[in-house]
């Protein structure tokens, strides 16, 4: 005999065992009745026999199919729609208001002085005089100092100033000379 054949036997012959061994009937098993070989398995899942091959009353019991139908993992539910935002007010337009002159007025009972704003409305072509706490329009004077009117409206606070260059705007103002001198 050739050493190829006697190769091809011995290996025909290990895959013939191992075919064997794989097929085998596991020793334990019972098969089922001629009633029950007909009988969906899943009926008789409940049922509970003795082993034949079992030592000392061992009983074997089906198996429960329904334990591997349970979901492996579930995703997340979807985070909610975010809210929409409420829409932005409409923006107010520009403050128009010029501020011409602040007026001091002395009060008769204590020697403070209050002021008074001179201010032009292009819009109604009208010069208005306001004092704190007075309203123009939808907005309240906040307060009146010696240089400045602060007004407030739904936009936030707005501060309409004299000019710093104007002659006469802060005290001890007035023209200069070219080099700088004052006194």
């Amino acid at each position: 005999m050739s050493r190829a054949l006697l190769i091809r036997a011995v290996g025909g012959l290990a895959v013939m065992l191992a075919a064997w061994w794989a097929l085998r009937p596991l020793p334990g098993l019972t098969e089922l009745s001629g009633a029950e070989r007909g009988a969906d398995l899943r009926s008789s899942q409940s049922t509970v026999e003795p082993a034949v091959d079992a030592p000392d009353g061992a009983m074997m019991v089906a198996l429960d199919e329904s334990v591997f139908h349970a979901p492996l993992w579930l995703a997340p539910p979807p985070p909610p729609a975010p809210t929409p935002e409420p829409p932005k007010p409409a923006p107010l337009p520009p403050l128009k208001l010029q501020l011409l002159a602040i007026v001091r007025v002395p009060a008769a009972e204590t020697d403070e002085a209050s002021y008074r704003a001179m201010l032009y409305d292009p819009d109604t072509d009208t010069i208005i005089e306001v004092a704190a706490g007075q309203t123009i329009g939808d907005r309240t004077v906040v307060g009146v100092t010696q240089h400045e009117i602060t007004l407030k409206d739904r936009a936030g606070t707005r501060t309409l100033s004299l000019r710093a260059d104007a002659p006469g705007t802060s005290p001890g103002a007035g023209p200069r000379s070219a080099n700088g001198g004052g006194a």
